[in-house]
């Protein structure tokens, strides 16, 4: 499974938590994936230098297990499903089985569709469900 880390996830895995962490456990067995894009990893140290400086370190960590994705052009499907900021977080996901986001006022209308070539999930959404 590969699981696209949206910024605001990197951000909350940073600061620590059940649902991340067991994200994170998972990954180091091998059982899962992770993606993100630089883009999404920008945003996420910017938001970890504003709120939670601390937290640098354990940023960087997770990035051990996340590997960086190159940018991508959008699709057709991506069309008008997203505000224009967020189309290159789309994009950059569509390699991935699963997008893993906490920005439900721009992707929660994307959660309900089973329609598109991958799932987008909050963490807490996906280890209820997938139980990877």
């Amino acid at each position: 499974m590969r699981v696209f880390l949206e910024a605001n996830v990197l951000f909350s895995m940073a600061l620590g938590g059940p649902v991340f962490n067991a994200i994170l456990e998972v990954a180091k067995r091998g059982r899962l994936h992770l993606l993100t894009s630089a883009f999404c990893y920008l945003e996420a140290w910017r938001n970890i230098e504003l709120k939670a400086p601390e937290k640098r370190q354990a940023l960087e960590g997770i990035l051990e297990w996340v590997r960086l994705v190159p940018k991508a052009r959008p699709e057709a499907w991506m069309a008008d499903l997203l505000p224009e900021k967020d189309v290159p977080v789309l994009a950059a996901a569509a390699q991935a089985t699963h997008l893993l986001t906490g920005d439900l006022r721009h992707f929660a209308p994307l959660m309900a569709r089973e329609d598109l070539p991958l799932r987008v999930l909050t963490p807490g959404d996906f280890v209820r469900r997938v139980r990877p």
